[in-house]
């Protein structure tokens, strides 16, 4: 039940590896392959780097590593060989398939959006029989800006015809996602795990399992704490 006056969810966009599927290290370890197929990279220095810059979209990641935009576009191709060769590995996060019934059956639409691209994203949820459980799919390509800028989440949101962005709740488990929900103005800003990292990013909620969410979603409330403005935001 709402309260408070408060609009019904209408959409939920979740993010993909970390939050929907469990990440085991096998992101970490297609970094350091991706590093390490265009010289002598993958080491401590640069796996830091890229831990500050996880959730951003993977050819960011690695341009902004290796200061090589052509290194980088090959490193990606690596990156893409290594998670698509793990993808029968990975499992759901605990609780996501009752999670995604449980939305199913209150008729809240859900999408999913990704760092990932798109062979990548989809491979992953084919592998989870999710091929047509998600509204929409999107991931950062082309024109489209990854998180932490609000491309994604927004293009959601006019693709599904919300009526309110405050009616949208985002699930994620990167500061850079949590931020990509405030600047969209979602009403719900959902972080999962990482409580240390996400503890002060943008968010309204953090949560260790996705079937907390459910409780979120019947009773929205802003609990946590929310910037107005994220100029300081990572």
């Amino acid at each position: 039940m709402h309260s408070g006056g408060e609009p019904p969810i209408q959409l939920v966009i979740f993010d993909l590896m970390g939050t929907l599927v469990i990440d085991t290290g096998i992101v970490d370890e297609a970094y350091r392959v991706a590093l390490k197929s265009v010289g002598d990279r993958g080491g401590e220095a640069d796996m830091a780097a890229v831990s500050t810059l996880r959730g951003r979209p993977t050819l960011d990641v690695l341009t902004a590593v290796l200061a090589d935009p052509v290194a980088a576009e090959e490193a990606t191709w690596a990156f893409d060989d290594h998670v698509l060769d793990g993808v029968p590995t990975m499992e759901p996060s605990p609780g996501a398939s009752e999670t995604l019934a449980a939305l199913d059956d209150r008729a809240i639409a859900c999408a999913v959006t990704s760092s990932f691209s798109p062979e990548v994203r989809k491979a992953v949820i084919g592998a989870h029989g999710w091929g047509e459980r998600f509204a929409a799919e999107l991931s950062a390509h082309g024109r489209r800006r990854g998180h932490p800028a609000p491309d994604l989440l927004l293009e959601a949101m006019l693709e599904l015809r919300v009526d309110s962005v405050g009616q949208v709740a985002i699930v994620g488990d990167h500061a850079a996602d949590l931020v990509a929900g405030n600047r969209a103005g979602a009403g719900v800003v959902v972080g999962i795990g990482r409580r240390a990292e996400l503890h002060d990013a943008p968010h309204t909620h953090l949560i260790d399992r996705l079937d907390e969410l459910i409780e979120i979603i019947d009773r929205p409330r802003t609990i946590g704490h929310r910037r107005s403005s994220d100029i300081d935001a990572p």
